[in-house]
Parts: C-alpha cells; sequence; structure tokens
C-alpha cells in the first residue's frame, strides 16, 4: 500500500509537533477515536503546490485556521521558494506559523545545517511570539527511505534544531515510516511531539508510532480539504489540545486577548456598520443596513445614545457597542440574529443573512468560539459579540 505521507509536507509536521510541546500533551495518552471535525483547533500547511495563484492569508485567518506550517526546506539546498514570503504573510494575518524540513538526501547534520540556517535567513527565531516549533517531515522518498534516514541520523537533526533554537521539533511521521525505514523502532520519537497522518474517511486516528510511547498531538486528515484564500487542494490537520495551549506553544501566553471594540462613525463602511444598523433596528431605531454610515445613520445612532444615557455624538465606540447588543442564541429571529450572520459572513463563515438562528448559524458560532479560545456554547453573548465585531 502506497505510503499515506506521500503528500505530507515537512511543514506539516512541524505543526503537530510544536503544538504538542508547547501544550504538554506529547505524552497524552490516545483518546477515545473521534472524527476530525470534533477538534476546534484547526490548521494547515502549504509549500509551492498550494500556489496556483496567490494565497489570501487574510482570508485563511478569517476562515478560523489557527495555524500553518510551511514547507522550508528539503535535503541540503533546496528551499522552497515561497517560504520566505508566506511565513511573513501568515504572521501578519495572525495565524501561528513556522516551517517545515522534508527530509531527503544528505546527512541528518548536512540537511539540520540547512534547515536552521534558511528559518534563521527569514527571522525565525522559536521563541518569538506566535512562531510554533520548528517541523522535520519524515516520509518516504519516491518510495523508498532516505539513504540517511536511521535512527542515528535523525536523532542527529533533532539534537542539531534543538540546541539551534531551544525548542523540541515537532516530527512528522508514520508508523509504515518507522517500520520500513526505522526497523519498527520509534523510541527516539519519546520526547517529541508527533504530527501524523490519516486521510480515510471515519474517526479511526493515526496509528500509534512503535516505541515512542505517545500519541498524536497533530492529525492530518485529508490532503483534498479547502480554505478561504487558497485555491485548489489544501491539507487539514486538527491539534488535539486547546487554542490556549497552542498558544502557549506559539509563544504567546496562555490565553487569548479579548479584541477592542472597533470605532465606526460618519464616513464608515462594511460589515461593522452593516452590524451597527441591523442592531439599531432590533432596539426598535430603524436604519437600512447598506454597510454606508451615512446622516441617517448617524441620526439614528445619535438617538440611540441620547436615549440611553451615553454621550450622543453619532459615533459608535465601545460604549454604544456594548448598549447595541443583545443576547441571540438557537430559536431567535430579528435583526439582532442577522447582525451575528453578517458578522460571521465576514468571518468566513458560509451562511444566509435571514435573521433566523438555526442550525447553520449554531455551527458557526460553535466554529467561530472554538478556535478563538471561547466557550463553545453556540450562543452569541457579551464575549462572542465583541470577539466577533473586534477581531
Amino acid at each position: 500500500m502506497p505510503t499515506p505521507l506521500r503528500h505530507l509536507s515537512a511543514r506539516s509536521a512541524a505543526v503537530l509537533a510544536a503544538a504538542v510541546v508547547a501544550s504538554g500533551l506529547a505524552g497524552t495518552a490516545p483518546a477515545a477515536a473521534a472524527d476530525p471535525s470534533t477538534y476546534s483547533v484547526r490548521g494547515i500547511d502549504t509549500s509551492r503546490h498550494n500556489h496556483g495563484s496567490a494565497i489570501n492569508w487574510s482570508s485563511v485567518a478569517a476562515s478560523g485556521e489557527s495555524f500553518v506550517f510551511h514547507k522550508a526546506t528539503q535535503g541540503t539546498s533546496w528551499v522552497d521558494p515561497y517560504f520566505a514570503q508566506d511565513f511573513a504573510a501568515a504572521s501578519a494575518a495572525g495565524l501561528m506559523n513556522s516551517g517545515y524540513h522534508f527530509y531527503s538526501e544528505g546527512t541528518g547534520s548536512a540537511q539540520a545545517d540547512h534547515f536552521v540556517n534558511t528559518l534563521r535567513g527569514q527571522g525565525y527565531t522559536g521563541k518569538a511570539a506566535g512562531q510554533l516549533p520548528p517541523v522535520v517531515d519524515l516520509e518516504h522518498n519516491s518510495g523508498a527511505c532516505p539513504t540517511y534516514a536511521t535512527t542515528s541520523q535523525i536523532s542527529t537533526f533533532i539534537s542539531k534544531v534543538k540546541s539551534a533554537f531551544g525548542v523540541t521539533p515537532i516530527v512528522y511521521t508514520s508508523k509504515y515510516f518507522v517500520d520500513d525505514c526505522l526497523a519498527g523502532d520509534g523510541s527516539i520519537f519519546s520526547t517529541t511531539p508527533l504530527w501524523q497522518p490519516r486521510y480515510q474517511s471515519g474517526s479511526t486516528e493515526p496509528a500509534a508510532i512503535p516505541g515512542a510511547g505517545r500519541s498524536w498531538s497533530f492529525w492530518q486528515y485529508t490532503d483534498t480539504g479547502s480554505v478561504p484564500g487558497i485555491t485548489g487542494n489544501v491539507d487539514r490537520n486538527v491539534f488535539r489540545g486547546t487554542l490556549t495551549e497552542l498558544r502557549a506553544m506559539a509563544n504567546l501566553g496562555g490565553s487569548t486577548p479579548t479584541p477592542s471594540w472597533p470605532v465606526i462613525k460618519s464616513g464608515s463602511t462594511g460589515a461593522d456598520v452593516t452590524t451597527a444598523q441591523h442592531l439599531l433596528t432590533s432596539r426598535g431605531y430603524s436604519t437600512t443596513a447598506d454597510g454606508s454610515y451615512g446622516p441617517a445613520t448617524v441620526s439614528q445612532v445619535t438617538a440611540f445614545q441620547s436615549a440611553n444615557g451615553l454621550t450622543a455624538d453619532g459615533i459608535v465606540g465601545p460604549a454604544t457597542w456594548a448598549k447595541l447588543i443583545s443576547t441571540v442564541k438557537s430559536g431567535s429571529t430579528g435583526s439582532a440574529v442577522k447582525a451575528a450572520q453578517v458578522q460571521l459572513k465576514a468571518h468566513g463563515y458560509s451562511l444566509t443573512v435571514d435573521g433566523s438562528f438555526g442550525p447553520a448559524t449554531t455551527s458557526a458560532v460553535t466554529s467561530f468560539q472554538s478556535s478563538h479560545g471561547l466557550t463553545a456554547d453556540g450562543i452569541v453573548g457579551p464575549l462572542t459579540w465583541q470577539t466577533l465585531v473586534g477581531g
């Protein structure tokens, strides 16, 4: 049977290993089998093969993805031509990320040097905010085990990368690779986070790595996924831990900061304006939801502020937002639901703005909450509103 890792890139492996180390999940026992859709922290891995057209990293981040691992290097000299721009752009979009190395030709030491030098050249330190641990992708190369795929050589690679960045690398690999290339002995991975592939449908998790004494922290569950902002098939992954744990792994601390409310006023346009207009209507101040903050909206905002003991300046800032919002949940209807649906669409969820809080809206809310470190209860309350509008 062809190796299930044949499409996996080192980037994916890097994601998994980093998450495990930072979150402290490296030694957890296998969880009960569950479908990938039940895991709330999602991410992707990319390489030059994902560049049929330019990647819109802002759209990727807005869709609810939390992390990405980019292919950086292979062997002792090859560098992915898109690594530098993708690493910078994904970071700027707020995605936790890192690079991965596809282990192929050359000694473990020489490959580690090439990988380390390439990452450093793009400002990667392993300790900066948003940077996940580096990853090594161990899989068959053109159907064969790499020449230097031995426990000694791979241990040297891992040790050199760990020494260079002070972070234990994530290892992307499979039981098939370990059985075929390492004589079934994966004990060298007993201290590294594991990222494993399993593409078939169903809830069966990736097979345990023999000798590692640990289960997966990242699961690459398909290479034919789709993500807003990227044309064509994309590798999709889930993280076993929480978003807070992944953030800790990426040097962002254990908590997820609450976004600030935006300030909108005369002349503003866009989804936040449409949201405020729907909320005004829900409060009894009928306003056309056209996304344009013109005189009519200013007038309605001023009237609402006066009636609610706020400074009547016609500007929707934090205090006005806090009064405008109302909690909506499954079964709710009306303009406040439309306001929430507008925000969810702006974050990349496919919804009809119909003012009916049905199963599709509940699913989108729950997914958004999970990917932003919120209680995933499917209810749009004050904190979820603030994260939706301010994120």
